[in-house]
């Protein structure tokens, strides 16, 4: 829980505040952009206090996804309390923002897909009471898939509770996803069923895999970002933890696919809409790469 004297220096005065905990994860200026802001000490501070019934639903939801517990309301207004912060929120048809980040994955973003065919998780969420909840309502888990190593946090207790079956390469294995259901192996792709496709994209780490839903949503796990200020796309050999040049390559590759959304494991997301993903993907390789 934040502690509000501990609340960092620089945050508007009022009832929302962020403390000195933060990671500098991105989650509240991505959900809440009008209220939250990164701070040169590479902290994230309150610029402007909700002041409307949907601005305080962002800072609730910002409060529920902070990884760190950083963000907190003290002396909250009445409304706050009932507000539904709408988690998990609607991106687009059936594919939701979980929220819930983990410190364990860097407050990674998490995705969930609802379906008849069975409901899949794109990375793992924290393993929390109400997040939880909600997951049952909408029918349970039967897929998670792990983009690459960093982003399992809690995949043990979600398996454990909804029996789901979990999906890594074999190149991203350790010692705390050695007993995952399916160990891919090789450069694949690999087809779950008719409408879920996995693609090798190593770079980032050796085993890293991206996934194509329906030939229109691409989540790309940490292989590539939104700016979302410049509407672009980005990658960076900064946080290239296997190979800078294979990671290229591995973009390249995502040349042949077809997809509408880009969804990444931080940034938020993007509609680069039907001819969209090509151009921006092609900008990324001739200019972007930084």
């Amino acid at each position: 829980m934040a502690i509000f004297k501990n609340s960092h220096p620089l945050n508007i005065p009022g009832p929302l505040y962020t403390d000195l905990s933060c990671i500098d994860c991105g989650t509240c200026f991505h959900l809440g952009p009008s209220l939250f802001q990164e701070n040169s000490d590479d902290k994230s501070v309150v610029i402007r206090q909700p002041s409307s019934l949907e601005e305080w639903k962002e800072a609730k939801r910002a409060i529920l996804s902070c990884p760190t517990n950083s963000i907190g309301v003290h002396e909250a207004p009445d409304s706050f309390k009932t507000i539904d912060p709408e988690l998990p929120l609607r991106i687009d048809d059936n594919v939701f923002y979980l929220g819930f980040t983990a410190r364990e994955s860097f407050g990674a973003t998490t995705y969930f897909i609802e379906r008849p065919e069975g409901n899949v998780l794109i990375d793992s969420p924290r393993f929390h009471p109400l997040l939880v909840k909600e997951l049952e309502k909408r029918g349970g888990i039967k897929w998670m898939i792990l983009s690459h190593q960093d982003d399992v946090a809690d995949h043990k207790k979600f398996h454990q509770h909804f029996g789901c079956q979990r999906v890594i390469h074999a190149d991203d294995v350790n010692s705390d996803t050695a007993d995952c259901e399916h160990i891919l192996e090789g450069p694949g792709p690999f087809e779950l069923d008719s409408e879920l496709k996995i693609i090798t994209t190593p770079g980032h780490t050796k085993g890293h895999v991206c996934v194509n839903y329906r030939n229109k949503y691409l989540f790309t796990g940490d292989h590539l970002f939104v700016d979302a200020k410049n509407q672009t796309l980005v990658a960076s050999e900064s946080v290239c933890w296997y190979s800078w040049s294979i990671q290229i390559k591995s973009i390249e590759k995502l040349l042949s696919e077809q997809f509408e959304w880009v969804l990444p494991g931080h940034g938020g997301w993007m509609n680069v809409g039907l001819s969209g993903g090509d151009e921006k993907l092609q900008f990324l390789l001739n200019n972007a790469l930084c």
